[in-house]
């Protein structure tokens, strides 16, 4: 493998894994920002992403196309829209860089967003360097402070919360999960990334929503590493319906026909 990488043919992003960014962050242009934040933003051949104080990628941009999601997780997240008909209310909790707004505005400007975001200093970085509108509403809370208070219910809800190492992910609690499984309409559905440190994390965290959630399926994003779960108290559609709508041109950018093939049904 050589030491540099080809620039990419336009509009077509490369498949992002660990080889890629070993090669392109030595190479890659430190993007200067207004708002001071632990993370760093970079930029290498029309991908543009944001680098924790770890080192580990937060989110990704593709310059030549603001609506595209470049990271495979999200995509995965994004195929929550093939479980529900004609969703009309959407509840983001954690905004990144705004990848998940930028492709729904662009591609589902029906549905109606709520976005959450508990780092000030992301949404401005999100607006600053990652071509989220200026005007997009985003309401500066936590997760747990939001489905606490929350009288609303939603027809998706993507969970996609980062916390420190030292800290637990409010994710793996009961409570809230049960506020999650509170905020869906009865047809809903919620999807869920989830960095797992182990099989046996994956099982504890299955365990848990099988006890909140009638249905539960999930696809390994990243060998047990990256684990988007998708849950609901409403039966899934069949498989076969669900591959034939993923094969809809409308879900191409999100490559909703190879994830939803890929998905691991659990038995009831």
């Amino acid at each position: 493998m050589t030491d540099i990488i080809s620039p990419m043919p336009s509009n077509t992003p490369p498949f992002i894994d660990l080889a890629w960014f070993k090669m392109a962050q030595p190479q890659a242009t430190r993007i200067n920002c207004s708002v001071q934040h632990s993370c760093e933003v970079f930029e290498y051949d029309s991908l543009r992403w944001i680098c924790t104080a770890d080192g580990a990628v937060q989110s990704m941009l593709f310059t030549e196309d603001h609506s595209y999601p470049v990271l495979h997780y999200i995509k995965a997240l994004l195929c929550s829209l093939v479980f529900v008909d004609k969703p009309g209310k959407m509840l983001n909790l954690g905004l990144g860089s705004g990848a998940i707004e930028r492709y729904v505005e662009s591609h589902h400007p029906e549905i109606a967003m709520t976005s959450i975001e508990p780092e000030v200093e992301m949404i401005t970085l999100s607006k600053e360097c990652f071509y989220l509108d200026s005007r997009y509403p985003v309401r500066n809370q936590s997760a747990e402070s939001f489905l606490h208070d929350n009288q609303q219910q939603f027809d998706l809800i993507i969970c996609d919360i980062h916390c420190p190492p030292e800290q637990p992910n409010p994710i793996e609690t009961m409570t809230f999960l049960q506020n999650l499984t509170n905020a869906l309409l009865p047809q809903g559905v919620v999807a869920i990334n989830f960095l797992a440190e182990s099989e046996s994390h994956i099982i504890d965290m299955l365990v848990r929503l099988r006890q909140i959630f009638e249905q539960v399926t999930l696809i390994d994003v990243l060998r047990q590493q990256n684990i988007v779960f998708y849950c609901s108290n409403n039966p899934f559609p069949e498989p076969s319906e669900l591959n034939l709508k993923a094969a809809l041109p409308v879900y191409g950018n999100i490559q909703a026909e190879t994830i939803i093939s890929q998905l691991i049904w659990l038995p009831e």
